[in-house]
């Protein structure tokens, strides 16, 4: 079934239960900034992801509830993909490998202003005063028009210089590569073995 036929969910199921969630936009921006922050203690990340999500408190009596609801909060924050036993195996193995991360190209701290304009430009949505569904921001986010500036900042970040490139190009994109960056967060031990 379309998500356009049926109301956004408001609520998570884990093991035939619902639980109602925070759904704002913001809420999931703050999730996905928890969720990639590894400086932080396990333990009380879990804490504050939860008290960030749910919007109301529950009994968790195991630790297999508890994988559970993460598994639903990360499956909404996905827009409803499911995540399958085989590819979170694959994600421990390439956690444990000497597997590099994918290249960032926004962040929702970085690049606030861009994403604000970039909504006021393409939807006329202010994202200071209007309230979005999590749904809502992220199929707006992914079809921000090309013309719009954050879309070419993205398109700068990913651009792959290659050898076909003209030098005057290839001079152009490491140029707008250099000036659009985002911060490099990565550990010194990630720098060294890049």
């Amino acid at each position: 079934m379309s998500y356009l036929t049926r109301k956004l969910p408001n609520y998570v199921d884990v093991g035939g239960e619902r639980i109602a969630i925070e759904t704002d936009f913001r809420t999931w921006i703050k999730y996905e900034e928890l969720m990639l922050d590894e400086s932080q203690d396990s333990e009380k990340q879990v804490i504050e992801v939860i008290n960030l999500c749910l919007a109301e408190d529950i009994t968790i009596t195991s630790l297999d509830d508890l994988e559970k609801l993460f598994d639903a909060l990360l499956q909404f924050y996905s827009l409803g993909e499911k995540i399958d036993e085989d590819r979170k195996k694959e994600e421990v193995e390439e956690e444990d490998s000497d597997f590099s991360r994918p290249k960032k190209i926004y962040s929702y701290e970085h690049d606030w202003s861009y994403i604000y304009s970039a909504y006021m430009e393409c939807y006329n949505i202010n994202l200071f005063t209007d309230h979005l569904h999590w749904r809502e921001f992220k199929a707006l986010f992914n079809g921000l028009n090309d013309k719009c500036r954050f879309s070419k900042i993205m398109s700068f970040r990913s651009m792959e210089i290659t050898s076909k490139m003209s030098k005057d190009e290839k001079k152009y994109y490491r140029e707008m590569k250099k000036i659009y960056a985002l911060p490099d967060e990565r550990t010194e031990e990630e720098k060294e073995t890049s």
